[in-house]
């Protein structure tokens, strides 16, 4: 009956492990989806990026451009400026004989035979300078300056936009070095579009995979927690808490190999208004990280203060190292007469693991994913609304991660198996 019953609760934990790698496998593609994602998104490429701004200042200047025409009010308006430009100068040039004048002056003082000439000829030349009646034909060369001005229109639009473009190119810099048509290059797309909808599509399977995976997983380490129920009877209390210490630790390395939180606070979208123009901004990343206990001890570690060492060196002993000792030991104590008379032994399985750091990680991390949550939640409150001139939509999309239902399940688990060990020892049992 023990061997049956063995296999059974074997094959059950061996084959939520096999599932376990598979999903732990699965959420390291989904983590890379998620980072490449945010990284192509992120908030430097759109609203921060001064490329995007010459660029979309620079259609607006170019559909400002194109539109660019002068109505009836304004070619009205030209026309009469140069009428009247031109009366000035009959006015200031021909009516005053001043014209004639500067023509004799100058020939003068090219030739002085030619100039002596001139003045035997002034009085003839001020009459037909008078009888082509400049005047008279004043409106006619108006219109025909308005025409040649409507001909140049296309030109001229033209000019605008290429003396807007020199000026935003030569007034500013980028320093920002894109490096997005490498992660392009990696999904096999051309652009950002392309590439977010691969990302998104693949996503998308991804979780729904990672679904199923942790249902299987769940619903087979229950199975054994509860055939562990059934039968402790006939299996014996010992053989028992050995297989509940397998489960645990399957629990355990799952919860400390797997993200615990998503942390994504996105801008939706941003709408302004420039120059009566609306400029658009697609879906921007603020801010993304997703990391497992693993992760944040590594990262903690590695970093170069003191104090970051020494924390993640804790997290390490307290959350990794012990968790594991204590299962080991456990197991140790329930059939190594030794191991009983231990007092060490004994200090860490009943007394030191009430110490870990394991429950209060958990506490921790719910608190600080109701604070972060609140905090992004607030952020972006205060930047989202509408004016006549802005519009910002953002939203957060934090959430637990699936490291955490196992996690606090080890949690639960490893309390309720030191528990029933210590009443156990009370009793005399396990002496």
């Amino acid at each position: 009956m023990r061997i049956v019953f063995s296999l059974i609760v074997v094959g059950l934990i061996a084959a939520a492990s096999f599932k376990g790698n598979e999903l732990y496998q699965n959420s390291r593609e989904i983590n890379k989806y998620k980072y490449d994602f945010a990284e192509i998104n992120k908030i430097n490429y759109g609203l921060f990026n001064i490329d995007i701004w010459k660029e979309k200042i620079f259609s607006v200047i170019e559909r400002k451009a194109k539109d660019f025409d002068f109505n009836t009010g304004d070619l009205g308006g030209i026309r009469k400026e140069i009428e009247n430009y031109l009366y000035g100068l009959h006015s200031e040039y021909i009516e005053s004989g001043k014209l004639v004048e500067m023509f004799m002056a100058d020939n003068k003082q090219e030739n002085k035979l030619v100039g002596l000439f001139m003045n035997l000829f002034k009085g003839n030349i001020e009459n037909q300078v008078k009888n082509i009646d400049f005047k008279a034909k004043i409106p006619g060369i108006a219109d025909q300056m308005m025409l040649e001005l409507q001909k140049k229109m296309p030109e001229i639009k033209k000019g605008i936009t290429e003396q807007v473009s020199n000026m935003l190119v030569s007034e500013s810099s980028s320093t920002l070095n894109d490096r997005r048509h490498l992660i392009y290059e990696i999904y096999g797309v051309a652009n950002l579009q392309e590439t977010n909808t691969v990302i998104k599509e693949r996503i998308a399977a991804a979780e729904l995979l990672s679904t199923e995976l942790i249902r299987w997983i769940l619903i087979l380490l229950t199975a054994a927690l509860i055939l562990l129920i059934l039968v402790a009877k006939y299996a014996g209390f010992r053989l028992a808490m050995v297989y509940l210490s397998l489960v645990c630790v399957c629990m355990l390395a799952l919860g400390l190999a797997m993200p615990m939180i998503d942390l994504d606070a996105r801008l939706s979208d941003v709408d302004l208004k420039l120059i009566g123009e609306e400029i658009h901004f697609d879906e921007q990343v603020m801010y993304f990280q997703s990391k497992s206990i693993l992760d944040v001890t590594r990262t903690l570690l590695e970093g170069h203060a003191w104090d970051m060492k020494l924390v993640g060196f804790l997290i390490l002993l307290f959350s990794i190292i012990l968790p594991f000792a204590k299962m080991m030991l456990t197991v140790l104590y329930l059939f190594v007469i030794r191991a009983k008379q231990s007092r060490l032994i004994r200090t860490v399985i009943f007394y030191l693991g009430k110490w870990s750091m394991a429950d209060v990680f958990v506490v921790a991390i719910f608190m600080s994913y109701i604070g972060f949550y609140g905090l992004l939640n607030s952020q972006l409150a205060s930047m989202a609304g509408g004016s006549d001139s802005v519009s910002i939509e953002t939203v957060n999309y934090s959430s637990f991660a699936p490291g955490i239902i196992f996690f606090t399940l080890y949690c639960l688990l490893s309390i309720i198996m030191s528990t029933l060990i210590h009443r156990k020892m009370e009793r005399g049992i396990l002496v």
